[in-house]
């Protein structure tokens, strides 16, 4: 997997130097796509040695609850960010509001902490960049989001579990965080702000979030099946495997940009764009459920 990702990279770049206008081979793009193919362990940003141990904890579902808990006591904002997922509308139906580590870590269980452990280390690690590509970057941020919590009410439809599918929505886009945490890299370096003119930065965000996304995953522990999924989830060219979480992940973003647009959901047209295998039968319950849930959040 490791091999294939890293492939596609150098592939897609050389492709990219190759159609890059005349006119913008003066800008740094040349300079940042030739940055894109050095160590792809230091293209992807390793997290903080606390974050590595709390993934590594966190990915052990048979952690007792104790030590979960002194893994996030340890964390101010960690602590923070475990109490408002654990009093999310998803986990607090029909439980009042817990107020302790010990209660939050109960409800959620090993797999919501590790969610939380991933949110709050991409956010700490890869989504600032400063400059003027901030605002990108919020915009991207959000958009993962809010996909995450639409995978998670896909997930059953497609028989995978809420919390990894929840995961999935988090990270599908982190290849777009990494590609714009190298160009605040390279702005640290220059002293200036890094001249990459909008169309050409549009192309390289659509061309290479998604191996580079995949290695992130792979970086990070969260596995090969991930890593696949997070690289092949715009399914162009569709995967030769079925591959049920990157079936999600492609409806799960379609989902969310179609509310953004206000556009209504297009269960007909997203089956034959992604060539999905699973049944719309099983899927667009779910689908219509989630539409309806909307118009009433809308109307509230």
């Amino acid at each position: 997997m490791q091999g294939w990702l890293e492939l596609e990279v150098r592939t897609r770049v050389a492709e990219l130097h190759n159609v890059l206008p005349r006119v913008d081979r003066e800008s740094d793009a040349p300079r940042f796509l030739d940055a894109m193919l050095e160590s792809f362990d230091a293209v992807v940003r390793q997290p903080p040695l606390a974050a590595q141990r709390a993934l590594s904890v966190s990915r052990d579902p048979n952690a007792p609850t104790s030590r979960l808990v002194s893994l996030v006591e340890g964390d101010p904002g960690l602590g923070q960010a475990l109490l408002r997922y654990a009093n999310s509308a998803y986990y607090s139906t029909g439980g009042g509001r817990i107020v302790s580590l010990h209660g939050a870590v109960q409800r959620v269980g090993t797999s919501g902490v590790h969610n939380v452990v991933l949110k709050t280390m991409v956010d700490g690690i890869l989504c600032r960049p400063g400059g003027a590509f901030q605002p990108y970057v919020n915009q991207v941020w959000e958009h993962m989001i809010r996909v995450a919590p639409i995978a998670r009410t896909l997930a059953s439809a497609f028989r995978v579990p809420p919390d990894e599918s929840f995961a999935l929505g988090l990270l599908h886009d982190v290849g777009k965080l990494v590609i714009f945490d190298r160009l605040g890299e390279m702005r640290k370096s220059l002293r200036r702000d890094v001249v990459f003119p909008l169309p050409v930065l549009s192309v390289v965000l659509r061309t290479l979030h998604e191996p580079l996304g995949g290695l992130a995953a792979l970086q990070w522990g969260l596995g090969a099946a991930v890593a696949h999924s997070i690289a092949t989830h715009h399914r162009s060219p569709v995967p030769e495997m079925f591959d049920a979480r990157g079936e999600l992940l492609f409806l799960a973003e379609r989902t969310d940009l179609s509310r953004i647009k206000g556009r209504p959901l297009d269960a007909e047209g997203w089956w034959r764009d992604g060539l999905l295998a699973t049944p719309r039968t099983v899927i667009e319950p779910v689908l219509e459920a989630m539409a309806e849930e909307a118009e009433e959040d809308a109307t509230v």
